[in-house]
């Protein structure tokens, strides 16, 4: 068994293996080995993941940060940059299953303006169950709540001016 590093952590790992056990990245691509032309590439992939890394920067972090393919290749490795797109994604703009970020979209999202399965929003939750300063959603909880169960301060069944607040939000 020889011993190689990984591209993208640069750890020491076997030859044999199909992931780096340190970072997850893929090192074997299309049947070729660690090493090659293809596991030195920024944006790797292989029939079952997907993962790219911008080169440009903002604040430290990628611009575009895209980590996706089965959990059982790669492991839940987030995408994190300034957009994240993944099975689980961390950033400003956040995309996935799972997303963490100022602005999310997700089926569990966390996020000062969420959209999501379920919304976990700061200022603002979208989705079938949302909390938020303003929640719109099947169960909407929050200071502003609008949806077939809304529980706040102010929802269509204990404040008549909802309604009016609402399509003030939105004018003409």
């Amino acid at each position: 068994m020889a011993l190689t590093k990984c591209p993208e952590c640069q750890r020491e790992v076997s030859d044999k293996a199909f992931t780096c056990p340190g970072c997850g990245h893929p090192l074997w691509q299309s049947g070729l080995r660690p090493g090659s032309i293809m596991a030195g590439m920024r944006g790797a992939a292989s029939a079952n993941s997907y993962e790219y890394k911008s080169q440009r920067t903002v604040f430290g972090m990628p611009l575009v940060h895209i980590v996706y393919g089965p959990a059982w290749l790669t492991g839940f490795k987030p995408a994190r940059g300034f957009i994240a797109i993944g099975n689980v994604a961390i950033g400003v703009i956040a995309m996935g299953g799972f997303a963490v970020g100022l602005i999310t979209i997700a089926g569990i999202g966390l996020g000062a303006v969420c959209l999501g399965g379920i919304a976990l929003g700061l200022g603002v939750g979208v989705g079938g169950i949302a909390t938020g300063y303003l929640a719109i959603g099947g169960l909407a909880i929050g200071t502003y709540a609008i949806g077939g169960m809304g529980i706040g301060a102010h929802t269509l069944a204990n404040d008549p001016n909802i309604m009016h607040w609402f399509r003030n939000l939105f004018p003409k």
